[in-house]
């Protein structure tokens, strides 16, 4: 009986020291301040103290904040990864409300270095919806899109050797943020797939805070943890939704690494997220919905054409991303949920 005695003592003290390894929304972290807000504030705040807030995207949410009345006095530009930098002069236009047919805009997001642009929903949104809302603001509160992909033309690319010289994007975005947004004392919301916005390594913002140290808030996105998923999803289960929670100050950033992205050359003793300031939480992982592709792209019978020609003259392997075919059988073979069935 007393050796019973002793064992449950010893469990009730495990227990007491694992919950106090793991801090709660009560603790000291949390009596910082540092807790999940509403995004919307979360990220309209961030520009008082950034001149560079960075999402992941495609994120819905950041299309309502683009609707939100508040946006376009906290920032200037919208810097996009789907966008050719060729094509600005012609985008600037659109974006101006000028008249400049949705056909021929279309160029910028689908004649990018990565096909995915051209058949996303997202950017067939973005592009209308920044150019209705800038109808209604005076001409010192206009937001212009800026759009960081290299400046390929693809009417000019017939081998692999053509496409090369385009394949340094983090060089041609940290170029553009220099001298578009940061040199004229800017300020832009970037949207970006994660990589190109952690810090550390060869990502964009790396390279431009290089000259300016500290301007950026980067949010990553919550898309489950790497392990104890459930588990840790339950502390976020009264989070609301969508919202926003720094790692400094938080259990969060107290978590090993590991639970998130792992990078080559990561110290292996590394907390929280490495590269990235926040975390946009958008609900659990089995309730994330895939972004579907874009009907007006995959009727576009001219564009798949095209799309089939780029893959053949960079000798893109069967199943490889530059042809039409894998997204329609991705798509095929995909429910409406992005972890699920």
């Amino acid at each position: 009986m007393r050796t019973l005695t002793y064992l449950a003592a010893a469990a009730l003290a495990a227990g007491v020291a694992l919950l106090a390894l793991m801090p709660s929304e009560s603790s000291p972290a949390a009596a910082t301040g540092a807790g999940p807000q509403d995004a919307q504030k979360a990220i309209l705040a961030a520009f008082d103290r950034y001149d560079v807030v960075a999402g992941a995207s495609p994120n819905d949410i950041f299309l309502d904040l683009i609707r939100n009345p508040a946006f376009p006095g906290k920032a200037d530009v919208i810097a996009v990864e789907c966008g050719n930098s060729l094509y600005q002069p012609l985008l600037d236009r659109y974006i101006a409300g000028k008249d400049v047919p949705l056909a021929e805009v279309r160029q910028v997001w689908r004649n990018t270095t990565q096909p995915s642009c051209g058949f996303s929903v997202f950017y067939e949104r973005l592009f209308p919806l920044v150019r209705e809302v800038n109808k209604s603001l005076p001409p010192a509160e206009k937001l212009r899109v800026l759009a960081c992909d290299p400046p390929i033309d693809w009417s000019k690319v017939t081998s692999p050797e053509g496409l090369a010289p385009f394949e340094e994007r983090d060089r041609t975005i940290a170029a553009l943020m220099r001298t578009e947004v940061l040199a004229k004392d800017r300020k832009a919301l970037m949207l970006f797939g994660i990589s190109h916005l952690l810090r550390g390594g060869g990502s964009a913002v790396a390279m431009y805070e290089q000259q300016y140290p500290g301007v950026t808030y980067t949010i990553a996105t919550h898309f489950g943890f790497q392990k104890d998923n459930e588990k840790l999803e339950k502390r976020l289960a009264r989070w609301p939704v969508p919202s926003v929670v720094p790692f400094a100050g938080t259990w969060l950033g107290q978590l090993d690494a590991s639970y998130f992205e792992s990078r080559p050359g990561q110290p292996p003793a590394a907390k929280g997220y490495p590269g990235a300031d926040a975390y946009l939480y958008t609900g659990p992982r089995a309730l994330i919905l895939r972004q579907q592709i874009a009907a007006s792209a995959v009727l576009d019978t001219k564009y798949i054409t095209e799309l089939r020609r780029r893959a053949a003259a960079v000798e893109d392997p069967p199943g490889g991303l530059m042809h039409p075919e894998t997204f329609f059988q991705r798509e095929l073979e995909s429910g409406a949920l992005e972890f699920g069935s």
